[in-house]
């Protein structure tokens, strides 16, 4: 795959000449976030000088034409980012897999202008639109032949740009990590799961989940780490020969463990070795017949997993996405059709064809029986955790798998989990929060006890935080009783905003000599960052402080240097979104703005991220100071909307954003510029952001950063040659930052790196805010 990372595209290269018009369309399966993709797509192209139109009803529209082609306006597409579904509708078109189909609507199109087009979908919509492109001028040439298209017309359009954006829930299409719908599907599923749960351990009873993804197995294996289950098939890794047998054995040993709750996940494709597919009733019957007690119950969960309100992954993501294709087929150049994706949080632009066919690639081994590539092919994600899937379910007396049991470079689950060398004597891994709590600190407990566990090893948990590490309450984690910390909020073991001091060092070393520690795995925010550093510095004077010191990023304020994402930010985003979308409803009754306070420290992550999410006009944060002269702006830009029929305006502002314009001065400012023409209501968020059960993101997250963390202090105890560090994801990949360097990653004056990300979406988000 020939992917280019972009630098995200902020305008077209060329401006578009007067009248140049940009079709928007959805089309196949309907997924969450296509609106806000839409909504992109029609901003950026108005404000780029362009005309956006839309194609109603997928490539069924642009073949029957009749009124299906309209012109969008600025706001035809505010108060969409919400909604579930597609707002232009979607709809299944044999018709254009013909000949006379694609005639059609290529008439169509070039009679509304249209002549560069977005198509949002899954592979069967973009194969169809890079099969329009490569036809489109003998199309024409046809349409001029038979008086159905002036010669002049055809010669106005002689080419078509197209760029394709992924809407699909599955996420099965090359090109891009994630397709838009993808998270929220996971949501869907998680939700249900977690609800599964608290029935299941009532009765003690097992529970087979079927879920959506046709033949990739992304969401049943994402689901399955996320969820906590106890077994899952997906297609790329078909059981081997007995594999009821094995997964019997399992489900009995886990029940022994102590687990009252069981849940196999069964991906709707799933297959064994011979092609064979495997159902849920099958398995369901299966568990019932040998496992005895309340026997199993089979869940569908079907097309629930497609609808509902989007995530804040898939509102943000498909903005920064819609903006990149718009920006492509807005360039005056022609070029091939592009699928426009997204690598490591960057804009990845991928050609179509080149795309489609790794995707007929990944198909046809599926049917030769090559599960290794069509597991490469799952992407880097995809990868890392079906190796991780097995050491996660199975007690350590049953660990296994139930895949093919073949190995390849970079394959799934292909064997089972690494077990210690035979002569390397069990560790002792102590760990331990520091900072405010954030959602799924305890599902990156929990992956370090069940991954350890293959080893042999034992992991201490610190409860109480730096003082509970200080007075010594260290204790071992049970394989069960972490089973169902991975959807826990909150943290277990507590955590404080205390840093170790210098002078409690040694009786810290005390401690990790009595408890015969070999290693400290801290989970939290900038508090675990400092007091890994204190260990670190004081090793040379306290022989047992000379271990490995290993930090995992978890924080909502998302602040931690080496790391794109920390683990809670993500919940506390999603938090965030849905108290502005149910604020937005409270107001639509009259004209009012909101001023909405989001916590998020000294980085204005939450409150720009959050702001982008839910179509917030302006966001305030501390990395941009708030002078007067900007809130005089913003104050007199309200007032026009207002006066032009506007019902609504969001502001959101990050706690730290200024010591001066506070939450309540900004409120009365607008307060006293709005008169009677709308009025102002404050909001403080507050510690709700820190609540809530964690996202299927940030329990992806804390496994991978979790168990990338046991990988290190492996590798250092390995080696002889110990060091402290933090584990973190930049740009998709691992990266080990340090702790020597922390504070040359910082900001001068303030707890956040020098460098973030997410600024360069800043914007993106203005410019399909406000006209």
């Amino acid at each position: 795959m020939n992917a280019q990372v972009d630098p995200l595209p902020l305008a077209p290269v060329v401006a578009p000449a007067p009248g140049v018009r940009v079709g928007v369309l959805t089309s196949g399966g309907d997924s969450p976030g296509m609106n806000a993709a839409v909504r992109a797509v029609v901003r950026t192209t108005i404000a780029a000088g362009g005309e956006a139109y839309a194609v109603h009803e997928g490539w069924a529209g642009a073949v029957a034409g009749a009124g299906l082609l309209r012109p969008l306006d600025w706001d035809d597409v505010s108060g969409v980012l919400h909604r579930g579904g597609t707002v232009l509708g979607t709809a299944r078109c044999p018709e254009f897999q013909t000949r006379d189909g694609l005639r059609a609507a290529a008439r169509h199109l070039v009679g509304a202008g249209i002549d560069r087009l977005v198509v949002v979908g899954g592979d069967g919509s973009l194969r169809g639109a890079e099969e329009l492109r490569q036809e489109w001028p003998g199309l024409l040439q046809e349409l001029v032949a038979a008086g159905e298209l002036s010669a002049p017309t055809a010669a106005a359009h002689p080419r078509l740009l197209v760029a394709g954006l992924v809407g699909s829930i599955d996420n099965d299409m090359a090109g891009t990590e994630m397709t838009i719908g993808a998270d929220t599907a996971l949501h869907r599923i998680c939700d249900a799961l977690d609800a599964l749960r608290s029935t299941a351990a009532s009765h003690q009873r097992t529970f087979v989940v079927e879920v959506m993804g046709r033949h990739c197995g992304y969401l049943a294996l994402m689901a399955a780490v996320a969820g906590g289950a106890d077994a899952v098939l997906v297609p790329e890794v078909p059981p081997a020969e007995g594999w009821q047998d094995l997964l019997v054995r399992r489900l009995t040993a886990s029940r022994a463990a102590g687990l009252r709750d069981l849940i196999v996940i069964v991906a709707e494709g799933a297959v064994d070795r011979q092609g064979r597919r495997i159902t849920s009733a099958e398995v369901g019957a299966l568990l019932t017949e040998r496992l005895g007690g309340e026997g199993s119950r089979v869940t569908i969960l079907g097309h629930v997993q497609r609808g509902g309100r989007p995530s804040a992954y898939d509102r943000w993501m498909p903005t920064l996405l819609g903006h990149a294709a718009a920006c492509e087929v807005l360039r005056d150049e022609d070029r091939p059709s592009v699928v426009v994706g997204v690598r490591g949080n960057r804009v990845a632009v991928t050609p179509l064809p080149e795309a489609v066919a790794d995707v007929n690639a990944v198909r046809d081994a599926t049917r030769r029986g090559d599960f290794a590539v069509a597991r490469v092919a799952r992407g880097r994600s995809f990868g890392s955790l079906s190796t991780a899937v097995d050491e996660l379910c199975a007690p350590p007396e049953s660990q296994g798998t139930l895949g093919d049991g073949e190995t390849s470079s970079g394959s799934a689950v292909v064997g089972g989990p690494t077990a210690a060398a035979p002569d390397r004597r069990p560790r002792r891994i102590a760990v331990l929060h520091a900072g405010g709590p954030a959602p799924g600190m305890n599902a990156a407990v929990r992956a370090l006890v069940r991954t350890a566990a293959v080893a042999g090893d034992t992991v201490l948990g610190v409860s109480g935080a730096v003082p509970g590490l200080v007075e010594g309450r260290l204790r071992p984690l049970g394989w069960a009783e972490v089973d169902d910390w991975v959807e826990a909020p909150g943290a277990e073991l507590g955590s404080r905003r205390d840093v170790l001091e210098e002078v409690q060092a040694a009786r810290v070393a005390d401690v990790l000599r009595e408890h015969r520690v070999d290693a400290v795995v801290l989970v939290g925010g900038m508090e675990a960052y400092r007091t890994g550093a204190v260990l670190q510095a004081a090793a040379g004077r306290h022989p047992a402080l000379e271990i490995p010191v290993v930090c995992v990023p978890a924080a909502i304020d998302n602040h931690l240097p080496g790391a794109d994402l920390s683990i809670g930010a993500d919940t506390a985003l999603n938090v965030v979104v849905e108290a502005l979308d149910r604020l937005r409803v409270s107001g639509s009754a009259t004209r009012r703005c909101f001023v909405v306070e989001t916590l998020g420290g000294p980085s204005g992550y939450l409150p720009m991220m959050a702001g982008m999410a839910a179509g917030a006009e302006r966001a305030y944060l501390p990395e941009d100071p708030v002078t007067v002269h900007r809130l005089a702006e913003d104050a007199a830009a309200m007032t026009r909307a207002f006066a032009d029929g506007r019902r609504q305006w969001l502001v959101v502002r990050g706690e730290h954003a200024s010591a001066d314009y506070t939450t309540e001065v900004i409120t009365r400012i607008f307060e006293a510029e709005g008169g009677d023409l709308f009025d102002v209501r404050a909001t403080v968020l507050g510690h709700v952001q820190q609540g809530g059960t964690p996202t299927p993101f940030d329990r992806l997250l804390a496994t991978r950063l979790a168990r990338a963390a046991l990988a290190e202090v492996d590798r250092q105890l390995g080696e002889g040659a110990v060091s402290s560090c933090a584990v973190g994801e930049v740009a998709g990949s691992l990266r080990l930052t340090p702790l020597a360097r922390l504070e040359a990653e910082l900001a001068p004056g303030a707890d956040r790196p020098r460098e973030q990300w997410w600024r360069q979406l800043e914007k993106v988000a203005a410019r399909v805010a406000t006209p």
